[in-house]
């Protein structure tokens, strides 16, 4: 199996956006001493008719020079903790790996302006696998799409993070994506993998929205739906392979 990541794509969106950063902030410091100099040397007096309009477009200059000097330090920031990797998809991805052939790919991270961010997704003949990958401990409750987990008093309480509405949104939108690319045949799947094993973590399911496994339990958990066919053909899935790796 092909374990990869999109990581010099990323890479280089991270340094476009660290420029588009420093650009962003010598615009405002360019507006904010502009509006300073204004305030130093006042080009119209007190008592002039257009005084007030004067003040207002110096203040504003200044505000706005702030403004963007403190969203450049945002963005800046953003681009250096840009997330290159998902070292829990590389576990799982090199777990896969003595199970699967080369002719499946694994893309962790995949990242796209349409896509937003996604843990991994598992490419191949069978179709499209869009994993959310959890290392959480503890145990819980899966009821449909709804979560609970067990409180130390022994009581459930419902879980904040929902896992399954995470992921069927992401397979949602790898659906449509692919679709924009006249692949709508392309099967979709979803599935929530625990990296952890019993007793770190431990989950009771009743009719789940989707499947929920152990990650070494993967492919046998998924062997009677998204690996219980061929659905691809080898150019289908390089296609696929493409539009979500570059």
């Amino acid at each position: 199996m092909q374990n990869v990541a999109p990581t010099h794509r990323l890479n280089r969106r991270s340094r476009d956006f660290l420029i588009a950063a420093a650009a962003v902030f010598l615009i405002g410091a360019a507006l904010a001493v502009a509006g300073i100099g204004l305030h130093i040397v006042s080009l119209v007096v007190p008592f002039n008719r257009g005084f007030a309009i004067y003040d207002l477009t110096r203040k504003a200059l200044v505000s706005l020079g702030f403004g963007l000097s403190f969203v450049s330090m945002l963005m800046a920031l953003r681009a250096v903790t840009w997330k290159t990797d998902h070292s829990l998809a590389w576990e799982l991805g090199e777990l896969l790996a003595g199970e699967l052939d080369r002719q499946f790919v694994f893309i962790r991270n995949v990242s796209k302006r349409s896509l937003g961010t996604i843990d991994a997704a598992l490419v191949s003949r069978h179709g499209v696998l869009v994993l959310r990958i959890s290392k959480r401990k503890g145990e819980y409750y899966n009821v449909g799409g709804d979560w609970l987990r067990r409180r130390r008093n022994g009581s459930w309480r419902p879980l904040r993070w929902n896992p399954t509405r995470d992921v069927v949104a992401d397979a949602m939108r790898v659906k449509a994506f692919l679709k924009d690319y006249d692949l709508s045949a392309a099967p979709v799947f979803a599935a929530v993998v625990f990296t952890r094993a019993a007793p770190d973590v431990q989950f009771s399911l009743r009719d789940p929205a989707v499947p929920v496994l152990n990650a070494q339990a993967l492919i046998n958990g998924l062997s009677d739906s998204y690996f219980a066919e061929d659905r691809l053909n080898a150019a289908t899935v390089q296609r696929v392979v493409n539009l979500l790796y570059h």
